[in-house]
């Protein structure tokens, strides 16, 4: 018997250190380490401008490795979309393009984003889309605004304003004449009035035109797609440090507050105790 308590209380040392020695775990209570934040999302919507093929050179790609690890960067473009709600191809095919039709659209909306990067309508200025007054892509791209500002996550919507037309190749029908002339104003004059964030892309890629556009001189290369990418990424670096500053502004002046609230009732307690106690003394 004396054997299996000796047994029992080495078991019982043993697991002891063994519980002493284990690698402290990040958001464990018993070591008030906090866990680490979850990464902010950024939802990229648009046509092919954003989709870029998916591939590594993809500006919302670029974009994720210039925010890093903090952040997670995800790419629902859809190549020839609109943000108008019938939208047609160059060459009249059948078809309704409207990106609320697409899967990506749903998966924009359902993967609770704290930013919604927005960069549609090149292929709103397709001589089948456009129309004088180009009312219908104002309407169609202000729904899809609000679309994501009525989101629960409450995202910040930053609308790009479509990059200049080079031309010099085939644009499906796509001209300069119809994107800066008609689908730029309303873009700036739809955010204006939303008080809505934007990043010219027509100002960062326009002094790097020999340079920063595919041989059909409406789709950025890897070169431009570089240069939106740490545009946007600088333009979410101030918005999101602007809230974390008011956050922690805040936070401050409640610490404050619960710090100075005892001390202002202990003051006051003790003026009144003062008051109380001369009264007392001139009564007797």
């Amino acid at each position: 018997m004396k054997t299996a308590v000796i047994r029992h209380c080495r078991a019982a040392a043993l697991a002891i250190i063994s519980l002493a020695t284990e690698p402290a775990r990040a958001g464990d209570p018993a070591t008030n380490a906090p866990a680490a934040p979850a990464p902010r999302v950024v939802a990229c919507v648009g046509d092919s401008i954003t989709w870029g093929g998916g591939g590594k050179n993809a500006y919302p790609t670029l974009l994720q490795a210039e925010l890093g690890e903090s952040w997670k960067v995800r790419n629902f473009g859809v190549n020839s979309r609109t943000a108008r709600r019938d939208g047609k191809e160059f060459d009249l095919r059948p078809g309704d393009l409207d990106y609320r039709k697409t899967l990506n659209y749903t998966k924009s909306l359902s993967c609770k984003p704290d930013a919604v990067i927005l960069m549609i309508g090149s292929n709103d200025a397709k001589p089948p889309n456009w129309e004088e007054t180009g009312e219908a892509f104002r309407a169609g791209y202000a729904d899809l605004i609000d679309d994501y500002l009525a989101l629960d996550t409450k995202p910040v919507v930053v609308v790009g304003i479509s990059p200049t037309v080079k031309g010099g190749g085939f644009t499906y029908g796509v001209t300069e004449k119809i994107v800066g002339g008609g689908v730029v104003p309303v873009q700036r004059r739809i955010a204006e009035e939303k008080g809505l964030p934007t990043v010219d892309c027509r100002a960062i890629l326009d002094p790097h035109m020999d340079t920063a556009y595919s041989p059909d001189g409406l789709h950025p290369n890897a070169e431009g797609n570089a240069l939106l990418a740490a545009a946007f990424a600088a333009r979410l670096r101030e918005l999101f440090s602007h809230a974390e500053g008011a956050e922690e502004k805040s936070h401050a002046e409640s610490a404050e507050n619960a710090e100075t609230k005892p001390h202002a009732e202990s003051a006051e307690g003790a003026e009144a105790k003062s008051h109380a106690e001369n009264a007392e003394s001139a009564e007797h």
